[in-house]
């Protein structure tokens, strides 16, 4: 019995050595797999290699696009600042030119020489500063109190108090309330007085050489 497992045994390694000596692989086929190995390992870098250049090209994006939004940010801010510059220059020229055409006294003590014209409150009821001259030719201040009527220049403020040396009246304080053509002090006339007609003011005429010397500048 004993030996007869000995001879199984024996058959038992021999049919597994055989075995294994016929399922070994080839030359061919080793060949044949390193030669599918190399190829799919150079398409995966290839496809490595690809996906790396689009994950660059999609990351360049956003840094293009936020250097496009930067150049339109500074546009903006110097065509505001152009607008801003344009509407100062405008600014101060339409300043220049009020200071220009209609000057303004803003301080008094000045003293000049011109001539004095006259009017009569018979061509209306109202100054131009909306004083009624129906009856009166004069006007209460409180400083200066019972003063003569006169109408001047744009450059002297309504409320101007006026000092008249030298006219055809003689010498008054007058006080700025009207308005007229061809008044002010680089005109034909400096002031024209009122008086209680026309007729009275062409009586007196024209003033020459009176000399003027603003005391207050407006109320």
């Amino acid at each position: 019995m004993r030996k007869l497992i000995y001879i199984v045994n024996f058959f038992l390694a021999v049919a597994c050595t055989l075995v294994v000596t016929t399922t070994q692989p080839t030359v061919n086929k080793i060949e044949t797999y390193k030669n599918i190995s190399y190829i799919n390992s150079e398409e995966f870098k290839q496809s490595n290699v690809n996906r790396q250049s689009d994950v660059v090209e999609e990351t360049k994006e956003p840094e293009e696009a936020s250097v496009e939004e930067e150049e339109v940010k500074e546009e903006i801010v110097e065509d505001e600042k152009i607008e801003t510059d344009v509407r100062d220059q405008e600014e101060s020229t339409t300043t220049n030119q009020e200071n220009i055409t209609e000057p303004v006294i803003t301080t008094g003590n000045e003293v000049f020489v011109s001539s004095m014209s006259g009017y009569g409150a018979d061509i209306g009821d109202y100054t131009a500063y909306g004083y009624c001259i129906k009856d009166k030719i004069t006007f209460v201040d409180n400083e200066y109190q019972e003063v003569r009527i006169l109408s001047g220049g744009s450059e002297y403020p309504f409320g101007t108090i006026v000092k008249v040396t030298g006219s055809a009246v003689g010498d008054f304080i007058g006080i700025v309330l009207d308005r007229g053509p061809n008044i002010g002090k680089d005109k034909k006339f400096a002031f024209d007085l009122l008086f209680n007609t026309s007729a009275e003011a062409l009586s007196y005429g024209v003033s020459n050489n009176v000399t003027f010397e603003i005391l207050r500048v407006g109320f």
